[in-house]
């Protein structure tokens, strides 16, 4: 093999693998939305976990990339090992598409429209269309990524073309004949399979090479089967390095890949040579095509979750027995950086993380109630600890999402990373708030500073109402609520008028001398604070509007006061009347 032949050979390679990426790109892009939807649709019925694992790898062109997301989606807690096993299950499945659509090649037929099914003849149509969608509608971007999807299909097959010329030769070498040959060991011949597999991190290339050696005629039936079989255990790597330095489970989640593909290599091999060695199997020593190889693949892969899939809890248990579990508490995190390839993801476990931060935030505010309620500071004990980790959290999703907006992003993902940028900056707000309230009850409790009666049931009121509008907005984000949104303004409205009646029957019980002006410091102090914080809320729900409509903020909310539409004023009208003082 001249050096000619080799670096045609990696350069086909290099576009194989560089179109299956483009292509699983765009299509992730396309459908990265619904993606998350599907996986997010997971029950702990391990069909229909098959049956995602399928699409997803489908869709991504990549067992690996699936599997990678699930060691992710198991470190986050948010995947039990059942799902995950069935989930792995599926992606051996998906993976084999790539494979069938590359032995389109072995169609022989003289009618036109099956011709064009022909990689040769598919390939530049499949580049034109792609090119024409890119910069001909490259500012729509649902086309430019639809146009990827065709770029990078038609980069795939010239790939394979590459390939199958730089190795058309090598079947009359005879050292290659020799090497061949010996890959009739079925150990050497997963052993093969498998280390290429590893080097190169995807199953869908190796099985391409090995379709490229096919369309040759140099590959016989008992040297494709082991090498196949070798490609599904290789894959496996790409999960288990990814797992270094995750939680257990999600070690194990790496393992049942594993041994799901061990189990099912041994199990068929045993299968496929006691049949040879006892009754023959009468094609054994025939050429194989693209087709064939594309099939073995994908039986082999069905077979194995067929037969496995009764015994999902035996894989859970070989799992457990090889990461054992220690009673320490692992502490869950969604920011994954296994998400950062699949930015919709990535973006979505940013939100679970915010979602977290802002409980805790309301956390401290609820504290805050009780401790003015009962006179009490036992009430604020993990008020500070809280207030570090919203600290935390404001630093990691921050990072995370500068990270997830360096990737490829749709114009859609960059208008949720910028809403998202302004949320954790209010959520943060929010916790120094309830920081500062905490050290004003703090005062007053040390103090012995007590407010009146009439005082107090108003202050409760409104901390009341702060606390209402910090969880329509927990709960409109976390559901993507619209009409939820639009509840927050009309409510912080109602609290801006209750914290003029708050100073004001303040200032009426000071010139009275019913109230000593240290508290009354306080007193205003603390209406500030809440005030403040329904401000902050405001700015929420009004990010999460703007994420669907485009308008200025300052505007939107002043034509509300003024104009008071119709679903605001019975909002309005309804807190006016429940938070009455």
């Amino acid at each position: 093999m001249s050096i000619f032949n080799l670096i045609a050979l990696l350069g086909g390679l290099g576009m194989f693998l560089y179109g299956m990426k483009t292509m699983g790109d765009g299509l992730e892009k396309s459908a990265g939305a619904k993606m998350k939807l599907i996986i997010e649709s997971l029950t702990s019925n391990v069909f229909k976990a098959v049956l995602i694992g399928t699409l997803v790898t489908a869709l991504i062109q990549s067992s690996s990339a699936t599997t990678v997301m699930v060691v992710g989606f198991v470190n986050a807690g948010m995947m039990t090992l059942k799902q995950a096993t069935g989930v792995i299950m599926g992606a051996n499945i998906g993976t084999t598409v790539t494979a069938i659509i590359l032995s389109l090649g072995d169609i022989q037929s003289d009618a036109w429209y099956l011709a064009m099914l022909k990689p040769s003849n598919l390939a530049p149509l499949a580049l034109i269309i792609g090119a024409v969608l890119i910069f001909a509608f490259g500012k729509k971007q649902k086309l430019k990524d639809i146009g990827e999807i065709f770029l990078g299909f038609g980069v795939l097959f010239i790939g394979m073309q590459y390939m199958e010329g730089a190795v058309g030769h090598l079947k009359d070498l005879p050292q290659f004949k020799t090497i061949f040959a010996n890959l009739k060991n079925p150990v050497l011949g997963i052993l093969s399979g498998a280390i290429v597999t590893a080097i190169i991190q995807s199953s869908s290339a190796s099985v391409g090479i090995l379709q490229a050696l096919a369309a040759t005629g140099a590959v016989s039936c008992s040297q494709a089967v082991p090498i196949i079989m070798g490609q599904n255990i290789g894959t496996c790597v790409t999960a288990l390095l990814s797992s270094i330095g995750t939680s257990k489970n999600a070690k194990r989640a790496a393992f049942i890949h594993l041994y799901f593909n061990l189990i099912g290599t041994i199990v068929f091999t045993a299968a496929i040579y006691i049949t040879q060695f006892t009754i023959g199997i009468p094609f054994w020593e025939n050429m194989v095509s693209r087709g064939d190889i594309a099939f073995f693949h994908t039986f082999f892969n069905v077979a194995n979750t067929i037969i496995l899939l009764p015994f999902t809890q035996v894989l859970i248990t070989l799992a457990n027995k090889t990461i054992k579990s220690k009673e320490e508490k692992e502490e869950i995190s969604y920011l994954d950086e296994r998400f950062l390839q699949t930015p919709s993801l990535a973006i979505n476990q940013a939100k679970k993380e915010l979602l977290m931060m802002m409980g805790l935030a309301r956390e401290n505010i609820s504290a805050c109630i009780s401790a003015v309620l009962h006179h009490d500071l036992s009430y604020l004990a993990g008020q500070k600890e809280n207030e570090e980790k919203i600290d935390r959290y404001e630093f990691k999703i921050t990072k995370y999402l500068t990270d997830i907006n360096e990737k490829n992003l749709t114009d859609e993902d960059r208008k949720k990373i910028a809403g998202l940028y302004h949320i954790i900056n209010d959520v943060e707000r929010i916790g120094d708030y309830a920081d500062n309230l905490a050290q004003n009850i703090t005062d007053k409790v040390n103090k012995n500073i007590k407010f009146t009666d009439e005082g107090k049931d108003a202050l409760i009121k409104m901390m009341n109402a702060v606390l209402e509008i910090i969880d329509l907005s927990i709960e409109a984000f976390a559901s993507e609520n619209l009409r939820l949104c639009e509840k927050i303004e009309p409510l912080e409205q109602v609290i801006d008028i209750l914290t003029e009646k708050l100073k004001q029957g303040h200032t009426e019980r000071l010139s009275k001398h019913v109230c000593s002006v240290e508290s009354g410091v306080i007193y205003l102090e603390m209406i500030s604070g809440l005030e403040r914080v329904a401000d902050h809320c405001s700015n929420i729900g009004m990010a999460m509007l703007q994420d669907k409509h485009i308008f200025d903020t300052h505007e939107y909310a002043k034509k509300l006061h003024e104009e008071m539409p119709k679903s605001f004023k019975a909002d309005f009208e309804n807190y006016i009347e429940k938070y009455s003082i």
